[in-house]
């Protein structure tokens, strides 16, 4: 800066001079305050200071008569030569003033685009490996520095190998929440400054900063920076902690809803036919020769239904095995979507004798490029359904509309009570019908869940909404006709 100060005083000598002599200018004194404002706006105020004073003196001698000299021979030169100090003392402290506040703006600009930043960058992270990644980037590039992380508790440190010094120090400060190293007043033999990841009175671990360049005192803005950066890490890496002690709990919750939905169905829904048929069984075993023809059929056929029963109870557990959450390979081929409808609505008969079924279908026979199998076994699920809730000699509407030349819909509408519009969406929700849901007294509460799948497998969609004049329930499922990908 004394550099500076000299060689712009040296320059505006030489400017004075050359403006006196060529240009003929008198008031010079605006050449110097402008030098000292100059000189002011890129150096700190000490620098302005000395340079004013310096200035002043440049004047008087080579400008002020008699020149050459540090005497002033008139009164008028005195007011000139001190007006002249007074201005450039001012002028360097103003614009002193304004470089440190452009400065400050400057440097608070900086700051906040930092932390703007790696808030960004952090809220995606999604564990600690990340959040360890983004966090090891953006402090050595805004710090200038060799990062290091240390998790006592975990494997993921940055250095496999570390030295005894530092995994003391770094150990320090795990346990006793403080900063260690450098620029602390603990373990100072250290380069590394240690600092711990704190967040809601925890410590997840502990980062080390080395700065690169070799620097013996901290100032406040790479300080406060730095504390700042390390705070909001450790709030990611709580983030990401309590949402994988979340992920978690939910599913341990899950697996127990399951555990005991799967005990509450095998318990009742597959016990109870079990039940009969066994009751069945016996009592044709023991008295077969005491009844007479009608009543051993009865009992041959109670124990075919119920066989039957038990068959679509395991079929529905075995289905969701196959269409669980790893997807499903699907062998498609071209079928008629009158077949698929035919064969559903002949399982039901088989099944529920009783039950009325219209078809609607369209004039033009429509095919469907489709795994057949799981398509007429949805289907048949949400005919079974309908049946089900459909009041003693009320059909089941099954109507094929052709959407558009890439789409079917194949709805299925019931005369029941209908579905309350907030539990239309959890009606495909696994054992939901546990509650209320897909059945009517039996059932395991898997059928509409295995037809959402289905369905879902084949790029389609499922909705359920109220049926014709807001009377009972209709479920819509949307198909493609060619296959998709």
């Amino acid at each position: 800066e004394i550099l500076f100060v000299i060689s712009t005083t040296v320059v505006s000598i030489v400017i004075a001079s050359l403006g006196e002599k060529y240009l003929g200018i008198e008031e010079l004194s605006v050449i110097f305050i402008t030098a000292v404002v100059f000189v002011a706006s890129k150096t700190r105020m000490l620098a302005a200071v000395f340079s004013a004073l310096l200035f002043f003196l440049a004047y008087n001698f080579f400008f002020i008569s008699p020149k050459f000299t540090l005497q002033i021979s008139a009164h008028q030169g005195v007011i000139t030569v001190v007006a002249f100090l007074g201005a450039a003392l001012i002028s360097s402290r103003l614009a002193s003033r304004l470089r440190e506040q452009v400065t400050a703006l400057k440097a608070a600009n900086s700051y906040n685009s930092i932390m703007q930043d790696l808030g960004q960058k952090l809220s995606i992270a999604i564990d600690l490996k990340q959040v360890q990644e983004i966090a090891e980037n953006s402090l050595s590039k805004n710090l200038n520095a060799e990062i290091w992380f240390y998790f006592p508790e975990s494997s993921t440190s940055s250095l496999e190998v570390i030295n005894k010094k530092k995994k003391i120090s770094a150990d320090w400060t795990f346990k006793n929440h403080q900063p260690s190293g450098r620029f602390t007043q603990t373990l100072t033999e250290n380069d590394w400054w240690f600092l711990p990841l704190l967040a809601s009175k925890q410590c997840f671990g502990v980062v080390g900063v080395k700065f690169l360049k070799n620097v013996s005192v901290l100032n406040t803005e790479q300080k406060q920076l730095t504390e700042t950066m390390v705070e909001y890490i450790a709030q990611a890496i709580s983030r990401t902690q309590l949402t994988k002690a979340l992920e978690i709990a939910n599913v341990s919750s899950e697996t127990e809803r399951l555990r005991s939905a799967l005990l509450s169905s095998v318990s009742h829904d597959l016990r109870s036919p079990l039940a009969s048929m066994i009751g069945a069984a016996d009592t044709l075993s023991n008295y077969r020769h005491s009844m007479d023809e009608q009543d051993q059929d009865s009992l041959l056929e109670a124990i075919h239904l119920e066989g039957e029963r038990l068959d679509r109870y395991i079929q529905n557990l075995l289905d969701m095995t196959r269409l669980g959450h790893e997807g499903l390979s699907l062998k498609r081929d071209w079928i008629g979507v009158d077949e698929l409808i035919g064969s559903a609505v002949r399982r039901l008969k088989r099944y529920m004798p009783q039950s009325l079924v219209e078809v609607n279908l369209p004039e033009q026979t429509l095919s469907l490029f489709v795994h057949a199998a799981l398509i007429e076994q949805a289907i048949f699920n949400v005919l079974e359904n309908a049946a089900k809730f459909s009041p003693e000699n009320k059909a089941v509407t099954i109507k094929v509309l052709q959407l558009n030349e890439n789409e079917i819909e194949i709805s299925i509408s019931d005369q029941g009570l209908g579905i309350p519009e907030d539990e239309r969406e959890r009606i495909f929700d696994m054992f939901y019908t546990m509650e209320r849901g897909d059945r009517g007294q039996y059932g395991t509460g898997l059928g509409l869940t295995i037809v959402k799948a289905i369905i879902g497998a084949h790029m389609g969609k499922i909705s359920a909404s109220s049926a014709k004049n807001n009377q009972g329930t209709c479920i819509r499922m949307q198909l493609p006709i060619q296959q998709i990908g």
